[in-house]
């Protein structure tokens, strides 16, 4: 099969094509330019595999109903978005035809090209939310279907500073909000004191991945208190009604990589109205007494 016609125009030179059980075009990868007709422009899917720094899996997929789900880019193209105008080698869209997300650049790291190429070849961009005003290069951002932003996720070694009700966080790796703005998580950079309802903790997730911005360790509830953390450092002691003691402290495990190195198994501390979920134990926080000591190791 060489071309298809889509609700977005005809599609010309496929080189492979998938579909649902119902007939439905699910996926394709072509070869000829071609031209589709979007709510956001005319936008061109990629065709040509030449150039050695992109990945090229697919050139368009789409959604049971028929509507655009992603689409890979010929070259960098312009999406205008509720943060401005954005470049755009790889863009996903929510099934309402909505922009879900977009990445300004879609390069498959290699021998050939590193991490650090890519990089270089990205782009500053400035931008304005309620918690501060900041101008990165970014790996990619998630919007919500309304259009504002979920997330914003940063490349590895950039980090920005995020004003919170608890003061100014260094944040790596990236953050993600609430679809009125406010800040809803975040990736501590450093170990942070956030002080809670059991004690001040440091917030910090040792072995965090980052993968993408939309999940992180430090977590707010919309009104800006603490819903949720994990610590890297600190030891708890939760005495209970009867006298008992409960000891919850970060453990070790050796690293996938390396057997000899042992990598930190931060504990996750979870907030309630008035309750507080340590690992996966639930505490009354008015019947129990928390005591928090800094639990260093010789790794931190």
């Amino acid at each position: 099969m060489k071309e298809f016609m889509t609700k977005y125009g005809m599609l010309k030179g496929i080189t492979s094509i998938e579909f649902y059980t119902d007939g439905i075009i699910k996926e394709c990868k072509l070869s000829e330019y071609c031209e589709i007709n979007t709510s956001y422009g005319i936008f061109v899917p990629q065709y040509d595999e030449e150039e050695v720094r992109r990945k090229y899996k697919r050139s368009l997929s789409f959604y049971k109903n028929g509507n655009l789900q992603s689409i890979s880019f010929q070259s960098g193209t312009t999406i205008v978005t509720s943060v401005g105008k954005l470049s755009a080698e790889l863009a996903v869209f929510h099934e309402n035809g909505q922009i879900k997300r977009i990445f300004p650049l879609n390069g498959k790291i290699t021998g050939y090209w590193t991490e650090q190429n890519e990089y270089e070849l990205s782009e500053e961009l400035e931008f304005h939310f309620e918690f501060g005003k900041f101008k990165k290069k970014i790996i990619g951002i998630n919007f919500y279907e309304s259009g504002s932003v979920k997330s914003v996720t940063l490349w590895p070694k950039d980090f920005i500073n995020i004003l919170s009700p608890y003061g100014m966080i260094e944040t790596r790796i990236g953050f993600s909000l609430y679809p009125n703005g406010a800040i809803k998580s975040c990736e501590p950079r450093r170990q942070t004191l956030i002080n809670t309802v059991i004690g001040e903790l440091h917030a910090f997730d040792f072995d965090a991945i980052g993968l993408n911005a939309d999940t992180n360790s430090l977590n707010f509830k919309e009104n800006g208190t603490i819903k949720s953390l994990y610590t890297s450092l600190d030891k708890i002691t939760v005495k209970d009604a009867f006298g008992s003691s409960h000891i919850y402290e970060p453990g070790l495990k050796p690293n996938n990589f390396n057997d000899k190195i042992m990598d930190v198994v931060p504990l996750r501390i979870e907030f309630y109205l008035s309750k507080v979920k340590i690992n996966e134990t639930e505490y009354n926080i008015e019947s129990n007494t928390f005591c928090v000591d800094k639990f260093a190791r010789k790794f931190f």
